[in-house]
């Protein structure tokens, strides 16, 4: 089993959400990202709504976007469990935020394969810094 989950939001006709899709396949196609898998969810789709509401903190009207989960064996099976960060806000002040990405529609509305390794390679540093 794979230790992440990234988990694609997207819709239906939407040509940059092909896009997302074809560029994180890729780039988890190269072995550095082995330990990652994607699952697609169409908001056009109830079981696609109900998952995009349980990430609470991405904005609909930034799709396509994902957030990336960390696998957990439980009772029952294996859960999803969101990876969080700690982004410094100032030189004293942090927060804790999950860790996803947005599509920014005050550029070009299509994400970069450059930021899509940036938060896959945030993921792979927590889990090098547990050991």
């Amino acid at each position: 089993m794979k230790r992440f989950q990234v988990a694609v939001f997207g819709k239906q006709g939407c040509e940059k959400c092909e896009v997302l899709k074809k560029r994180l396949n890729k780039i988890l196609e190269e072995k550095e990202f082995s330990g990652f898998e994607s699952s697609y969810y169409d908001l056009g789709t109830v079981d696609g709504l109900v998952r995009f509401c349980q990430c609470e903190i991405l904005n609909p009207q930034r799709i396509p976007s994902f957030m990336v989960y960390e696998y957990h064996a439980g009772e029952g099976g294996a859960k999803t469990i969101p990876v969080r960060q700690v982004r410094k806000i100032s030189e004293r002040d942090s927060v804790e935020t999950f860790l996803a990405l947005e599509t920014n529609y005050g550029s070009t509305g299509v994400i970069t394969p450059q930021d899509i390794r940036q938060v896959l390679d945030i993921a792979r540093q927590m889990i090098s810094a547990e050991v």
